[in-house]
């Protein structure tokens, strides 16, 4: 009976800390310009964001979400099927949308000077 209650306790534990750390994997610090892009190393879509960010020398974390455990946690915690998914401080943009991702780079105080027609 003891063994049985410890192995539920740890299990609880360990599913507690997965969460947490899939959490964590997105939160922004507080007053930071930060950037957390969750990819894949095949996404065509993923390969133009790295290339976009790179252009403009912003610096920004990578997740792999096939590769890394913190990666598929947080891809399951922001519950969107599918990469690239972007976080410009406190803003998720699913999928690549140049518009909307260089407006929220702008919003955020990133320099870009792309005008979109």
């Amino acid at each position: 009976m003891c063994k049985k209650n410890l192995s539920k306790i740890l299990l609880l534990s360990l599913l507690l800390i997965m969460c947490y750390q899939g959490v964590r994997a997105y939160l922004t610090p507080l007053n930071q310009q930060h950037v957390i892009i969750y990819t894949t190393q095949l996404c065509p879509y993923c390969h133009t964001l790295r290339n976009l960010l790179n252009d403009y020398q912003i610096n920004y974390q990578e997740i792999d979400v096939e590769r890394t455990l913190r990666g598929k946690l947080a891809y399951l915690i922001l519950g969107q099927p599918g990469v690239p998914i972007s976080i410009i401080n406190e803003q998720i943009i699913y999928g690549y949308d140049g518009e909307l991702l260089t407006s929220a780079l702008a919003d955020a105080g990133y320099t870009i000077v792309t005008h979109w027609e």
